[in-house]
């Protein structure tokens, strides 16, 4: 018998087989996983062929970015994660790839596009919506109602039959999948990768779909150009700082091999894959070329009844007029004769409420 505290022989072995099987099946969910995407990716894939000017009252570039970018609004805005935001977006490109629709109605089709991804976020997660659609009807000023926008969701869950599909394989359950598997590659080859945070491979995914030249690119490509566009940035300036090139060496070889790898088994050509590239980092760089880490903002735009509450305020000013009291100014004053009424209706402030200070609301 053992003695107490004292391990068996072969308990190295043991332990080492256990943790060898468990990687092997972690690994071998992965790659079940990636079948999957590659099973739904053509499901997935937007084909969008907008012009950049309207002719005949079409759909152009400019509105879809119009209404990807108010998409992103809403998502900063309510502070939502960046699943909803890109299941929005996708929702909204497939549902044009699918349908014709007017100008008119994409105020609309995007709202109801993030409401749908509101509801399918919270059914994932079994968390209750914290945002009505009254709430995204007001900040998002898509001049619909509450009950279109409900109307526009069922019919947009009915042409793109969201109630029967498997909702994972946006680009973004692409880009952690294939982020996942290169990191535990790296970690069981013991080659050092550069440090990246999942976050900044999110924004950087966030720009790229809210571009209209990203639309039709692959799913899976436009996941891996956004991790490796990332990773050569943090492999320069890894380059800068280290004083030895043997690990930087190792890392680049094996990011190549990768990603070579990774290439065969998806079966993504290199002309595809060089033009996916070329076409993200065109959208990265005109978005960092604005300088701003958020472009968009929400106009708000006033009707006459609010201009007319608001308008006392524009004359309030912090310098008020010395008030001189003197006794005897009331008999010095001259008497004034008065030859006609007047009336404030004719001044320029005669909007109601006249009153300088406080607004008066009404509740009839």
């Amino acid at each position: 018998m053992l003695r107490a505290g004292a391990r068996h022989p072969d308990a190295n072995e043991l332990e080492a087989s256990t943790s060898w099987r468990q990687d092997q099946d972690l690994d071998e969910q992965q790659y079940a996983t990636l079948n999957e995407y590659l099973q739904l990716e053509y499901k997935f894939q937007p084909r969008l062929c907008l012009p950049a000017d309207s002719e005949n009252g079409e759909v152009t570039t400019g509105a879809r970015d119009g209404a990807a970018h108010v998409l992103r609004c809403l998502k900063v805005w309510y502070d939502l994660p960046a699943d909803v935001l890109i299941s929005a977006v996708n929702l909204f490109d497939r549902f044009l790839t699918k349908m014709k629709v007017r100008p008119c109605h994409i105020p609309c089709i995007t709202v109801s596009c993030m409401n749908i991804a509101i509801d399918q976020h919270a059914e994932d997660t079994r968390q209750p919506r914290n945002v009505t659609v009254e709430e995204l009807v007001s900040v998002s000023q898509s001049a619909c109602t509450a009950g279109d926008v409900r109307r526009m969701s069922r019919v947009i869950t009915d042409k793109l039959a969201l109630a029967a599909e498997c909702r994972a394989g946006t680009a973004l359950h692409w880009l952690r999948l294939l982020y996942s598997m290169m990191v535990r590659a790296a970690a069981r080859l013991n080659v050092p990768l550069p440090p990246v945070q999942e976050s900044d491979l999110v924004n950087l995914l966030e720009i790229a779909v809210c571009d209209a030249s990203c639309v039709n690119a692959r799913t899976g490509e436009l996941a891996l150009v956004i991790i490796y566009h990332k990773l050569e940035e943090q492999l320069v300036d890894w380059c800068a700082r280290e004083t030895s090139t043997g690990g930087t060496a190792e890392c680049a070889f094996y990011l190549n091999d990768f990603a070579a790898q990774l290439q065969a088994y998806c079966h993504m050509s290199e002309a595809s894959l060089v033009s996916t590239r070329n076409v993200v980092r065109a959208a990265l760089s005109r978005y960092g070329a604005r300088g701003r880490a958020h472009p968009q903002r929400l106009v708000w735009r006033l009707s006459e009844r609010t201009l007319k509450v608001l308008r006392p305020t524009d004359r309030l000013t912090s310098l008020l007029p010395t008030i001189e009291e003197q006794h005897f100014a009331a008999e010095q004053t001259a008497n004034r004769n008065r030859s006609g009424s007047e009336s404030s209706e004719s001044e320029e402030t005669s909007d109601w409420p006249r009153s300088p200070v406080l607004p008066v609301y009404c509740n009839n």
